[in-house]
């Protein structure tokens, strides 16, 4: 028996000795030791990583010897806290280097000199002295105040070595202080770095620095911060399980029961979690725990008495975004010179109106909305290091040299490798221009402005950097890089037409100029493909872009004009032939049914037809094969014990629509349907699913869900429920073919009433108008959205000036809809919105548009 049980205990030993981490779970651990001890995470982390103890005694030496970075340093100082053997061994003085088993030999005793060490103790002296100043001057961070309380509206505490005491505005809050507020209270702190920190109820923080750096520790509760511009170091923000790295930034930060939650205004902030950093930008928002659910932007910020303010900045930015729409766009062009002189193996073609009258008109705009909003004011100030000047005098000098310019301004990129060219052309309408190039330039003359002459002698193997060359002819005015492009360029505009015009690609460029071009672009992506191909032999990465069928993939051809003032946008994907694999995936049109469970008042509504999902799930097979993942789908139908082809996939539909259909305040009402073609099948294999889940659900962070069916006048519903977090999940029911889901009851009652009524989105009138003029009666796919559900809940919460630049936007909205159809050999889109429409980003302000709708948590 006790060799049984020895010999059990050398096979554990083994195995974990075995058990060696692998290289992304030490660069994960790495970063979290990082975030824990405050320091910068750098490459040095990974060179040479110390892995055991036996790494950390062979930097004793160095230690001793102050030779070490200083991320090094405190890994070495938090390794000797906690491990008694290695601190034994450096108190006796001991490193782990490698002992010589030698004879010893005689060493004869030194001759000091007098004069020698004298100088060995002046350059001591020195070296410390010195050390010593750039410590002090760098890295330590005199004691003192890290901020001063500037407000207080109930009661706030400092608890600190020298007692806790209430404070009030004026108080100071130095290294290793913490402050708290009461309930119902809440306070405003300017740190020393002049970053504005507003302080919630119940709240509990403190403020510390390293080196140029400040860190604000949030233990609990809310803030929201106002991060200054800085030169250098960043503000970090922590919390119990996050850390958000910024500069110049508006942002709020919520440290709760279920975790943290970061939410961006303006700006951008560089969040840690979890050894994974996560970039957010403005309208984003990130939660550190699955179980927190997403909020509205808007909701982040409704504690503070500054919240009209950040909401009026979104709607104020929203509603200059809505005055420059409104700007007539310059005139159709219908034919362009400069189309049949462009290198013959131009691969990248856009061509963008002259824009120098319109940008002064925007310009204008948004210069005399800044005067009238003290919040686009702030906004302005705070995040943006140029003043408004500056940017009237950046408007003025385009719109100077513009007056040279004839109605467009052509982007070439042609040909590959070395040989790629990358330029600017726009025909020359009057004299002057060169001279108005060089005032532009300015004294530096970063931009080098040449004639024909002046290039012939120049020296091809030239590259000016960031400026650039400029060469003016008499007719054409060419910007690019190098003087090897211009002069290549130089030569094909004195031969005349290069056979560009008509190529392929070159007919596709003049059949846009024949419908009206506005803004246009065209991309010949075979040839771009085959040029990548050549550069970097990939003969792998041909074969997986082969088997997604996108290899086949030849030209897109996008194109935005306005005709009295109705915008429209069509882009086209071609294919060399029929769409294949993931291409192919986008149905042909026809009626979407899926869109009548939509009611007209929704606010967002996504719909497409696909093919047989079925036949999605063999591309799926076939693709990993393919690629060599080496993916045993035998082994994933074991585990979730279905056959997700047969069971899961083949019982669907290819009709699908997700909504945002009803109240978007407090959390956003969602609704997915989903085409469905054996209901009771369908039904068993997400039972099966979820039991499957439920018996593999390991760790604290795992979640176990349920189906439980019931019956309410007689239809059957299902519930999905977290039994882990007492949540409902969802709800569904089968009607008419189509699985619709909610997250809670109402809303799934709602979708059954529009359905049933017929007064639905797809048959309003409204919905109808907005779709684009073309010979198409369906469509594979819409997008639609229509801001006007949105902004109304917000005006009855606000008041004053925010709730009139609200009512604008919401006076100046429209409904927009976006279409694509599927053919054999290509892929189209079309809309009647500006830029595809314009209010999606207005939306994306507003709402959270970067998170997945978060399920209703109602505890039934």
């Amino acid at each position: 028996m006790m060799r049984d049980e020895k010999s059990l205990l050398d096979r554990a030993t083994q195995e974990l000795r075995a058990d060696v981490p692998d290289a992304e779970a030490i660069s994960a651990s790495a970063k979290r030791s990082a975030q824990a001890l405050d320091i910068h995470m750098d490459r040095e982390a990974f060179d040479g990583a110390i892995q055991n103890c036996e790494g950390v005694q062979r930097l004793f030496g160095p230690y001793r010897a102050n030779n070490l970075t200083e991320n090094r340093r405190l890994l070495v100082e938090a390794h000797l806290r906690d491990c008694g053997e290695c601190l034994r061994l450096y108190n006796e003085g001991r490193d782990r280097v490698a002992v010589n088993w030698s004879a010893p030999a005689v060493r004869t005793a030194p001759r000091r000199s007098p004069l020698r060490l004298g100088w060995t103790l002046a350059t001591s002296a020195a070296v410390l002295a010195i050390g010593l100043f750039v410590y002090r001057a760098y890295w330590q961070v005199p004691p003192g105040v890290r901020a001063e309380v500037q407000s207080i509206d109930g009661s706030a505490y400092v608890i600190g070595d020298h007692g806790d005491r209430r404070i009030a505005a004026g108080a100071e809050l130095r290294e290793g202080d913490e402050l708290r507020t009461a309930g119902d209270s809440r306070a405003v702190l300017r740190l020393s770095d002049g970053s504005l920190v507003e302080v919630n109820q119940r709240s509990a923080l403190d403020v510390g620095a390293r080196g140029r750096n400040m860190t604000v520790r949030l233990d609990r509760g809310a803030v929201i911060v106002q991060a200054a511009n800085r030169t250098s170091g960043h503000l970090y923000l922590r919390t119990p399980d996050c850390r958000v790295a910024v500069t110049g930034t508006v942002f709020s930060v919520d440290a709760g029961i279920k975790g943290s939650r970061v939410a961006v205004l303006q700006g951008s902030v560089n969040v840690a979690h979890a050894g994974i950093d996560t970039l957010l930008h403005p309208g984003d928002q990130l939660a550190t725990s699955d179980n927190l659910a997403p909020e509205p932007l808007d909701q982040q910020f409704a504690w503070s008495p500054e919240h009209e303010k950040y909401v009026g900045m979104m709607a104020q930015l929203a509603n200059v975004e809505h005055s420059i729409a409104q700007i007539p766009f310059p005139e159709s062009r219908y034919s362009s010179d400069l189309l049949a002189r462009v290198p013959a193996d131009t691969q990248l073609y856009v061509s963008i109106p002259n824009l120098g009258e319109f940008l002064q008109q925007a310009n204008t705009i948004f210069q005399n909305q800044l005067n009238a909003s003290p919040e686009l004011r702030e906004w302005w100030t705070h995040g943006h290091a140029r003043n408004p000047d500056d940017l009237n005098d950046l408007v003025t000098k385009i719109h100077d040299v513009s007056q040279y310019l004839g109605n467009e301004v052509v982007f070439v990129a042609a040909g590959h490798g070395e040989s790629r060219t990358i330029a600017m052309l726009a025909d020359v309408t009057k004299s002057g221009l060169k001279d108005e190039l060089q005032q532009v330039s300015g004294a530096e003359g970063k931009l080098v402005i040449l004639d024909p002459a002046a290039l012939a002698a120049a020296d091809s193997s030239q590259n000016a950097g960031k400026g650039g060359y400029a060469l003016v002819r008499d007719h054409e005015v060419v910007l690019a890089h190098d003087i090897a492009t211009l002069k290549k360029l130089n030569a094909q505009l004195d031969a005349g037409s290069s056979g560009f015009a008509d190529q392929d690609f070159g007919k596709q460029m003049a059949a846009a100029y024949n419908r009206g071009a506005g803004i246009l672009l065209g991309a010949n992506l075979q040839a771009m493909l085959q040029s990548a191909e050549q550069a970097t032999r990939g003969a792998q990465k041909k074969s997986g872009l082969e088997s997604t069928g996108l290899s086949n993939v030849q030209y897109l051809i996008a194109e935005h004009r306005e005709t009295n003032g109705v915008p429209a946008n069509h882009l086209n994907l071609q294919f060399t032939g029929q769409r294949q694999r993931v291409a192919s995936w986008l149905a042909s049109p026809g009626p979407i049914g899926s869109l009548d469970f939509v009611s007209p008042n929704a606010a967002v509504a996504a719909a497409t037809l696909t093919k047989d999902p079925a036949a999605i799930a063999d591309d799926l097979m076939a693709m990993a094969q393919t690629n060599g993942h080496g993916v045993n789908w035998g082994e994933i139908d074991s585990k979730l014990q279905i056959d997700v082809r047969n069971d899961l996939m083949a019982n669907l539909g290819g009709d699908f629509t997700f909504a945002l259909d009803g109240p978007v305040l407090p959390t956003p009402s969602w609704k997915m349907v989903v085409e469905v073609n054996n209901p009771t099948a369908l039904e068993s294999a997400l039972e099966k699913l979820v039991l499957a889940i439920h018996n593999q659900a390991e760790g604290t962070q795992a979640h176990v869900l349920t189906i439980e069916p019931n019956t309410a006048n007689s239809v059957q519903y299902y519930t999905v429920r977290d039994v882990t977090a007492g949540t409902v999940v969802a709800e569904y029911t089968f009607a008419d073919g189509f699985m619709v889901l909610a997250p809670n009851r109402a809303i799934l009652l709602d979708a059954l009433k529009t359905h049933a009524s017929g007064n639905s989105l797809a048959r309003s009138a409204a919905f109808r108008a907005s779709l684009p003029r073309d010979e198409n009666e369906n469509y594979s796919s819409v997008g639609y959205q229509n801001l006007s559900p949105v902004l109304t809940p917000l005006l009855s919460q606000l008041s004053g000036e925010t709730a009139e630049a609200i009512q604008k936007l919401a006076a100046d909205s429209r409904p927009t809809v976006i279409c694509a159809w599927g053919k054999d050999n290509r892929i189209e889109v079309a809309s009647d919105s500006r830029l595809f429409g314009f209010d999606f980003l207005t939306l994306g302000a507003i709402l959270n548009s970067r998170n997945k709708p978060a399920t209703q948590n109602v505890v039934q």
